[in-house]
């Protein structure tokens, strides 16, 4: 029999409005009108009130990430250790309340156990964990050992975990606010918007190389990122980086560099095409989002984008790094305008089909409240 927790506590490690965090408030629409979620965030963390309107509650707790210097193990034990005991402080008076745990690095969660929560505990992966290394392997191994549930966003994430761990799929949504109509058709335009954080790895420098090859065949042709640096000082020189390679490539005027975007379907209006080039995506929602909003995509073959992009229906598959394919699929979007439109409303069905809001609750739902 379905048992219904009034409280549910998600644990979440985002300094900024992340993809991570946007997942973190669609579990508490999910789940609204049969839980209270209460979200559990970094002290350190920047996300405004208004993004926060969700939850039941908000706390904030020292949780740090660690960093590969002596100094910041230093910091990160300690912090490790007080962000726990305050957890387990908030969640006494809920003994039996489920904790969602956001990622698997916010070990907090698993260690929860130990201070005997009787509560269930489920854990998302959502980062590559060969990514951390060793230490990914220990905190991969103890919230398996230590939760109900290990809980992958993609087959691509599943494909990764250690021989033998148990592991069940669920794809994040497509948020509510893209459940409006399709955006108007672009029409006379060929704007290619690639939303992104400015990170190495994302694929920008790719993007630019491909439009400065694009641009003397499309002259009309335009680019436009938005992206945050997420506050890091090695964001925001590849930010400069990027911006320098435009002007070396000639195409700085013909090549916009925006901010963080808090709307992502405002910016994607008018538009002509999405790109994502990234090395390595768990999934990937601003290939969802642009999908949901009727645009055309290119996307590397980086893991969950070919989980949700049907190569040649809903968009357009290329290799990692292969700025001729960029170059050839741009190039196709743009002499043949009716098949770019086919396949942007090909892909909005299918966003609507596989990754609605009403299909992520009732997942989420059994996976929570069926257990017992």
């Amino acid at each position: 029999m379905k048992a219904l927790r009034s409280t549910i506590f998600v644990l979440d490690g985002s300094v900024a409005v992340t993809g991570a965090f946007i997942s973190a408030r669609d579990m508490a629409r999910a789940l609204r009108g049969e839980a209270d979620v209460i979200l559990i965030m970094p002290d350190a963390a920047r996300i405004a009130e208004k993004d926060l309107a969700d939850f039941a509650a908000v706390h904030r707790l020292p949780i740090r990430p660690l960093r590969r210097s002596l100094s910041e193990v230093a910091l990160y034990l300690p912090n490790l250790v007080r962000a726990t005991w305050q957890l387990r402080r908030l969640m006494e008076g809920h003994p039996n309340a489920a904790l969602l745990v956001n990622d698997f690095y916010l070990i907090q969660g698993p260690l929860l156990r130990g201070l005997r929560h009787r509560g269930s505990i489920l854990t998302w992966v959502r980062i590559d964990p060969v990514a951390f290394g060793r230490m990914g392997r220990i905190w991969l191994s103890l919230s398996a050992r230590q939760s109900d549930s290990i809980v992958a966003v993609s087959r691509h994430i599943q494909g990764l975990l250690p021989a033998g761990m148990a592991s069940c799929l669920l794809y994040d949504p497509i948020s509510e606010e893209f459940l409006a109509d399709a955006l108007p058709r672009a029409t006379g335009t060929r704007e290619f918007v690639f939303l992104g954080n400015y990170i190495e790895g994302k694929g920008q420098d790719v993007a630019l190389e491909a439009f400065a090859r694009l641009l003397p065949d499309v002259p009309e042709a335009r680019l436009r990122f938005h992206g945050g640096d997420m506050g890091l000082d090695r964001n925001r020189a590849y930010r400069r980086a990027l911006e320098a390679q435009a002007v070396s490539l000639g195409i700085a005027d013909e090549v916009t560099f925006g901010e963080f975007a808090a709307e992502p379907r405002v910016v994607l209006a008018g538009a002509f095409a999405a790109l994502n080039l990234s090395r390595s995506e768990s999934f990937s929602r601003t290939v969802l989002e642009a999908s949901a909003c009727g645009l055309p995509l290119i996307a590397t073959r980086s893991g969950g984008p070919a989980e949700i992009i049907v190569d040649g229906e809903t968009g357009l598959m290329i290799p990692v790094g292969d700025v001729t394919a960029c170059v050839a699929a741009m190039r196709a979007l743009c002499d043949d305008p009716d098949f770019a439109a086919k396949i942007g409303i090909a892909g909005r069905t299918r966003v609507m089909q596989t990754f609605s809001p009403e299909t992520f609750r009732r997942c989420l739902s059994a996976l929570i409240f069926e257990r017992n």
